[in-house]
């Protein structure tokens, strides 16, 4: 399988392998009520959810406790490198968050995008209404969408799926990426929420760095010790080694994470979700009968990409204020 093309299906596999329920989540512990979808950066979904779509739905759905692991396959170890994933789209919005927000809030981005997605519109409203039958809180820096964003990532496996896929090829330029990137939306939402989720957890003291578990079936990792690796997706893991079990042709990873944000709150179960610009060193790699055991450590952050839909946007405008000069410069003629 050509490199790019194994690329793309780890990333499918990253996404669409979870760990088991778990029963003992904790409570939520974010500080104050959200109204629904009450901030301008909410308009375009709350245009959408409060149409006439909404009395079609099925009820509030609350399923991700029923996301099970994989039956065990016989399916032959795809051998993946582990590097940097150079390719991986993997903008961090520095210094850009709050114009970001703005730009995906007033223009059609979010309905272009349920447009693209045959099952993407009704991920966003099962997901909208599973959070809302939760009546739970969250902190007072985040809107209600970027707590749908969270729970549709975590609950539809589709999304997760083709949203990895998006990630992992190249967007070249500007232009590039405003005709085949189709996750805008829910890339933003999903990378603000983590951000935001990890700076109320520095508010209470809590430990920022997590140590969680990923296992992944019929996958062989090329990587040496020492080396620095990023998977370049968003990747969940769970904070219990025993809900990540693997054998044979299989990996585990134990990860210590130090820009992971805990996500239990609308996963339902006990997990981090861990950025795709995280970069980690490996600590270690072994092998034995159950399968292979990879150790990797935080070793800071890096991203080919920043703040990529202003630019899009910019080089959007600009080209059509140089077609409508040159358009009205004629008519003069």
């Amino acid at each position: 399988m050509p490199k790019r093309d194994s690329r793309q299906y780890f990333g499918r596999r990253l996404a669409g392998q979870r760990s088991s329920p778990d029963a003992n989540c904790g409570p939520v512990t974010g500080r104050s009520k959200r109204p629904l979808l009450s901030s301008a950066a909410d308009k375009g979904v709350k245009l959408w959810l409060l149409g006439g779509q909404l009395k079609l739905l099925l009820p509030p759905l609350l399923l991700l406790c029923a996301l099970q692991t994989p039956a065990v396959s016989t399916e032959a170890a795809l051998k993946v490198d582990l590097d940097l994933t150079p390719d991986s789209f993997d903008d961090q919005y520095q210094g850009c968050s709050k114009q970001v927000m703005e730009e995906l809030s007033q223009g059609d981005y979010f309905m272009k995008e349920i447009s693209t997605h045959k099952y993407y519109s009704r991920a966003w409203q099962k997901a909208h209404l599973t959070w809302l039958s939760r009546d739970k809180t969250i902190p007072e820096s985040m809107t209600t969408t970027h707590a749908v964003a969270l729970v549709v990532y975590t609950l539809n496996q589709n999304v997760s799926s083709d949203f990895a896929m998006a990630m992992a090829s190249p967007v070249r330029s500007p232009s590039q990426y405003r005709q085949s990137f189709h996750f805008k939306y829910l890339h933003y939402y999903l990378t603000s929420a983590m951000q935001l989720l990890r700076r109320e957890s520095s508010t209470k003291n809590n430990s920022l760095c997590y140590k969680v578990h990923h296992g992944m079936k019929n996958m062989k990792f090329d990587v040496n010790v020492g080396a620095t690796i990023r998977f370049g997706q968003f990747l969940s893991a769970s904070l219990l080694r025993e809900e990540t079990r693997v054998s044979g042709n299989q990996t585990l990873f134990t990860i210590v994470t130090c820009l992971g944000a805990s996500v239990q709150d609308f996963c339902l179960r006990k997990e981090v979700l861990i950025p795709p610009y995280e970069l980690f060193e490996v600590t270690s790699k072994s092998h034995n009968p159950n399968g292979d055991l990879i150790n990797l450590r935080s070793a800071g952050n890096l991203s080919s990409y920043n703040c990529q839909l202003l630019k899009e946007s910019e080089v959007h405008t600009s080209h059509h204020t140089t077609e409508d000069t040159e358009t009205e410069v004629g008519g003069r003629k």
